[in-house]
């Protein structure tokens, strides 16, 4: 009885790391779903007339190996979709049509001082990430996914956003 007990035990405490693994990999997953769309339904201003594929970065790993599955076979503008990990070094970034900064990596991105990021749509999910720089910030409400997003700022940085995203978001000025 106490070895069932103890056996039961152990794989619940076992299959509680893998639930949260899981957890995140659904939420990374929806967010590059919105990211998917968010190009989808944007125009940058300066697209290159060279460029041969949509490119996604992060400095994070885990959500680029996320994306890239879920985005496989995906295209933005006739152009198929490339997930790569980035360093925040200018160089890295001018490859970048969108840039996802991560919780885990907001510290990076706080630490380091870039000129303003033309033709690149910066998107985070922590707090006051608009003020920090950011075009559009994942929030949860209710336990789903949502977003804000400053139009100003996309604007600065040469994207324009289909209003009817912007109707579905929650829209700052900042």
């Amino acid at each position: 009885m106490i070895n069932k007990w103890l056996l039961g035990l152990l794989i619940s405490l076992w299959l509680i790391p893998s639930q949260s693994v899981q957890a995140i990999e659904t939420e990374n997953a929806l967010k590059a779903g919105f990211l998917f769309n968010f190009a989808r339904y944007s125009e940058w201003s300066r697209a290159k007339d060279t460029q041969t594929e949509f490119v996604l970065c992060s400095p994070d790993k885990h959500f680029i190996d996320v994306a890239s599955a879920v985005l496989a076979k995906r295209m933005v503008n006739h152009l198929p979709i490339h997930s790569i990990i980035v360093n925040l070094t200018e160089t890295d970034l001018s490859q970048c049509q969108v840039l996802f900064i991560t919780s885990d990596t907001l510290s990076l991105w706080q630490s380091v001082e870039l000129t303003p990021l033309n033709n690149i749509m910066v998107v985070g999910e922590t707090e006051d990430f608009i003020e920090q720089g950011g075009h559009i910030r994942f929030f949860l409400s209710g336990g789903k996914i949502r977003f804000e997003v400053s139009p100003a700022k996309l604007t600065q940085a040469n994207i324009n956003m289909s209003s009817k995203v912007l109707r579905l978001g929650r829209v700052v000025d900042n």
